[in-house]
């Protein structure tokens, strides 16, 4: 998936954003399994990167907290038994 703005600013919009995110998370975990709970923001960052590396420096950064953030809610649901 590459990102692609139509907008007048370059950054994308926050619903491909997420939708970006969301996709990335995915394709993580089936990858790496339960171990992506364990992983630091930077560390998503350095495996988000490849994906990413034509949006701006903001949306990169955006979508790596996203992608974090998502596995640190998975985790807790997780461990809530859900």
């Amino acid at each position: 998936m590459n990102g692609f703005s139509l907008s007048t600013d370059r950054r994308l919009p926050e619903r491909d954003l997420l939708d970006l995110a969301n996709a990335l998370a995915l394709q993580l975990h089936a990858t790496l399994g339960p171990r992506v709970y364990l992983l630091a923001p930077g560390d998503v960052a350095q495996l988000t990167a490849p994906f990413v590396d034509d949006l701006t420096a903001e949306d990169r950064q955006d979508v790596a907290w996203i992608v974090w953030h998502l596995f640190q809610d998975a985790y807790e649901l997780e461990l809530n038994g859900r």
